[in-house]
């Protein structure tokens, strides 16, 4: 479980976050959304320490985050993969290298064994014969899959999704969705997934919230959100049709 408790995060004057609490539970999908230059990304960082709060708590399995040190820092940071907007894959090694780079960083498995499991993470997410490529040739939609293999290969227990369709077209972008919902099911992570594309938060979550000035404005399920009258809620879908919803189904 992440547990995040009056967190507060400023840059200088720029006040970021404001005192916000949340809860992902375990095995949960919990979806924060809101416009551009909300505090999205900045709390990723806060959950993996790649950024101290100002003030407040995140707990991790009950474990106070900002109190960890280095030892007990990394030994956290193994339970979390994260999928990035550019999927960060390293232009000079092929595919399954890009996949097994973590595996190969904490020297358990033999090479033997990481071109296995490289090969089943790859093969989860549909793409196969692709380990002696390049991400060069490869699409964006493509990465992006690299990307979650990645992840799954590393078998955390939590997953952060910053912006994951970010730059895709209508159907790629359903597509990855569809593939972080398999995910999520078939691997009974907890996820916290960072976006602003609507469609995709709709579909992709059990909880969601809009973080907005500072704060969030709205917690609660899907239906909530879209029967809710909140000014901040209604602002922020007032462009979305429904009919983006039926390239999910």
């Amino acid at each position: 479980m992440i547990e995040i408790k009056n967190l507060h995060k400023s840059f200088g004057e720029l006040n970021v976050l404001n005192g916000i609490s949340i809860t992902a539970e375990e095995g949960q999908s919990l979806v924060v959304m809101g416009k551009s230059g909300q505090g999205k990304s900045v709390l990723l960082k806060l959950i993996t320490r790649l950024l101290y709060p100002d003030s407040g708590n995140i707990y991790i399995d009950d474990e106070d985050l900002v109190r960890l040190n280095a030892k007990e820092l990394a030994a956290c940071r193994l339970k979390f993969g994260m999928l990035f907007q550019s999927a960060a894959l390293f232009d000079s090694l092929n595919i399954c290298d890009n996949v097994g780079i973590g595996l190969r960083a904490y020297k358990r498995h033999s090479d033997a064994e990481i071109d296995s499991i490289c090969a089943e993470s790859l093969e989860r997410v549909g793409l196969i014969d692709v380990g002696k490529k390049f991400p060069a040739q490869l699409s964006g939609g493509m990465r992006k899959r690299v990307g979650l293999a990645r992840v799954v290969a590393m078998k955390p227990k939590y997953i952060l999704y910053d912006e994951p369709t970010t730059g895709l077209d209508p159907v790629t972008s359903a597509q990855i969705a569809i593939l972080i919902k398999e995910m999520q099911e078939d691997l009974k992570v907890t996820s916290i997934i960072v976006t602003h594309d609507i469609p995709t938060g709709f579909f992709l979550a059990d909880k969601i919230v809009l973080l907005d000035q500072g704060n969030f404005s709205f917690v609660g399920s899907v239906e909530e959100m879209r029967k809710s009258e909140m000014k901040s809620v209604q602002d922020f879908i007032s462009g979305y049709k429904e009919e983006a919803d039926i390239k999910f189904r």
